[in-house]
Order: structure tokens, then C-alpha cells, then sequence
């Protein structure tokens, strides 16, 4: 399987993000990047996306453990964090 196959094709990546007040993500929905196909979910500059817009960017491993940018349904995320969901990282306050 390679690197891009773990994409699930959302397409939510491809709007426009940023930090709010509170250290929130804030999508705006209204916003999408202009290449973006919103009825597919598909890039149709794909194959030269990178040339073609200059705020696009390859995911790469440690966006998709760490960055908050990438929603949970994302499927790099549901691939790669999969460990957030493990018990034994969650911590219970001592009583």
C-alpha cells in the first residue's frame, strides 16, 4: 500500500484552517481551496498541485500523528493515530 492510498479522499484538508482564540482549529467551509472539486472531493490540479498552489502540502507522517489541522476522519489520521486510543496513555488523576 503506498503513502497516498491511506487518503480518503474528504477533500477537508483543502479548505481554509486557522487557530482561534482558544487554540481551536476553525474550518471555514465557506472557503475551499479553488482547485478543490467540492461534489468528487478531488483535486483537479492534482498531479501539479504543489506548483499550482503554493499553501498546498504533502501530508507526511508527522502531520498525520501530531498536526490538529487534519480532522480525526482523515484517513492518514484514522491510520496513524491510532495509538490515541490506547489505554494504557490515558491518564486517570489520582484520587
Amino acid at each position: 500500500m503506498g503513502w497516498e492510498d491511506y487518503c480518503n479522499r474528504c477533500g477537508l484538508c483543502c479548505y481554509v484552517r486557522h487557530r482561534g482564540k482558544g487554540g481551536e482549529v476553525i474550518v471555514e467551509y465557506s472557503s475551499p481551496c479553488e482547485y478543490l472539486d467540492e461534489e468528487t472531493h478531488l483535486c483537479t490540479v492534482y498531479e501539479s498541485r504543489f506548483k499550482e498552489c503554493p499553501e498546498c502540502c504533502k501530508v507526511t507522517l508527522f502531520q498525520a500523528l501530531f498536526s490538529p489541522y487534519l480532522p480525526p476522519t482523515c484517513g492518514y489520521v484514522r491510520r496513524f493515530r491510532f495509538w490515541r486510543n490506547l489505554s494504557f496513555f490515558r491518564c486517570t488523576p489520582p484520587s
